[in-house]
């Protein structure tokens, strides 16, 4: 194993995953968010994360985002 994305740590921290379906999609998403805004504003969350999670963890998703963009 190697190191966590601090995308990823924040996933975990923060209960996103439920089916993981998307999660590998959106956590690539993210750090690419976080690797060009590195403060993104949840208008930037909002149009980076654009595809359907039927968990329904976007909160969730919002809050890991937020968390991993102050590590």
């Amino acid at each position: 194993g190697g190191v966590l994305h601090k995308a990823q740590q924040a996933w975990l921290e923060h209960d996103v995953p439920q089916c993981g379906y998307c999660q590998a999609g959106m956590i690539m998403a993210v750090a690419a968010l976080l690797r060009d805004k590195p403060q993104p504003t949840d208008a930037d969350i909002d149009t980076t994360i654009t595809n359907i999670c039927r968990c329904g963890t976007f909160q969730q998703v919002r809050e890991a985002i937020h968390v991993a963009a102050r590590a």
